[in-house]
């Protein structure tokens, strides 16, 4: 099931209904400079066989994008649910790469994925900070504002299925690790996994939490 990361309008509602002050803005943490391109590293770290010759792996992703408006309807629509094959938003690259385990150096596996002039549009244009409201106070309009905003932050959407086989155990694992990336929470679009393997064949994979940023006035 894939992790929603972003903030939806309920969310935001929510927050501004809230005790936080009123004074206090809420950046977005992008860079100055948009990435061209977005970097994912997939690390095998650990399984029993992965020092034996017959052992191997392999990764066939999507790499998507949609903005937080269409990220929650399709929430709602419960296109994120647990089982649901269905992929959600607009696809900017896909992929299989194949490699034996073996060798430590193909036990990491580095997917560029450069962005089109369109993709590089749609970033720079998001919002540097969210609308600041008052709590309890929020008007028509700042809904309004809100939901258009919604529109302009971007998800980054990520569907592998990584097949590994392990030569010791004599097992084929197929993991999918679906997972969503915000773009203020990831200005970088820098992204990274972890996999591993127990004795016993049960496994587990991890991901990367954002970069801290501390938010400027």
């Amino acid at each position: 099931m894939i992790k929603i990361l972003s903030l939806s309008l309920t969310a935001i509602l929510f927050l501004a209904a809230s005790s936080t002050p009123s004074n206090q803005r809420v950046r977005v943490p992008v860079s100055q400079e948009i990435p061209k391109a977005a970097t994912v590293e997939i690390v095998l770290v650990n399984a029993p066989g992965i020092n034996d010759e017959g052992s191997k792996w392999e990764i066939t992703y999507e790499f998507r994008i949609i903005n937080q408006a269409a990220e929650w309807q399709a929430w709602k629509q419960g296109k994120f649910k647990a089982g649901s094959g269905e992929r959600v938003g607009e696809l900017i690259k896909e992929g299989t790469v194949k490699e034996t385990l073996r060798s430590p150096a193909n036990r990491k596996v580095v997917l560029k994925i450069p962005f089109s002039p369109k993709i590089l549009e749609r970033l720079r244009n998001q919002p540097r900070e969210r609308i600041k409201t008052t709590p309890g106070q929020i008007t028509p309009e700042e809904i309004k504002l809100l939901k258009e905003q919604e529109t302009e932050f971007q998800v980054f959407l990520f569907y592998p299925v990584i097949n590994i086989y392990d030569a010791k155990l004599k097992k084929n694992f197929i993991i999918p690790a679906s997972r969503t990336w915000a773009f203020e929470e990831y200005p970088q679009a820098r992204f990274e996994m972890t996999v591993e393997i127990n004795d016993d064949g049960t496994y587990r994979v991890k991901s990367s939490w954002p970069p801290k940023t501390r938010a400027s006035n």
